[in-house]
């Protein structure tokens, strides 16, 4: 009897465990297949490190660089400054937005980088929700979003924005 019992309770144990590792399996696989090119690129709010708050459903009518980055990253230190770059060398055009967000970062100790190296772009402080949305698994990830809120391409790892081809060719290609 004691024998019977503890293989009942063997058996519901595994099953119990068996079924939590598929309920993992599946929310994390519906979590990745729910952002997709050509879809509308999910709202946010966020505020940045000066405290603006910044809605990207506010951004239609502007193609929009979203890049996720962190100051522990190497690439996303040479990344930044070529955004920088870009910036300094062309006017802040009116129809692009360079927006940044952080991931997994101290808001506090980046802006103290941030004034260091004088950037200008928006940095945004991520409250885990909007990586999540996006489906950041490393940094840095960009997604580029047209005028319309569309989401035209994902890019992971490092660019350099300040090639005098790339923004002229985005702009061409998400206009």
């Amino acid at each position: 009897m004691k024998k019977n019992v503890f293989i009942i309770i063997f058996i519901l144990l595994l099953l119990i465990i068996t079924g939590s590792i598929i309920f993992k399996k599946s929310k994390i696989q519906a979590q990745s297949e729910t952002l997709k090119i050509g879809m509308t690129a999910p709202n946010f709010e966020l505020k940045d490190i000066n405290g603006k708050a910044w809605k990207l459903d506010n951004l239609r009518g502007k193609i929009v660089i979203l890049n996720f980055w962190a100051s522990w990253c190497s690439e996303c230190k040479i990344e930044k400054k070529s955004i920088q770059t870009y910036l300094n060398k062309n006017s802040k055009p009116d129809d692009l937005e360079f927006i940044t967000i952080l991931y997994k970062d101290n808001p506090v100790a980046v802006s103290e980088t941030i004034k260091k190296e004088g950037y200008t772009f928006p940095v945004l402080i991520d409250n885990g929700e909007v990586s999540k949305n996006y489906g950041i698994k490393g940094v840095p990830e960009t997604f580029l979003i047209d005028k319309n809120g569309i989401l035209r391409h994902k890019i992971i790892g490092p660019v350099e924005w300040d090639n005098p081809h790339i923004i002229p060719h985005l702009k061409q290609v998400l206009s």
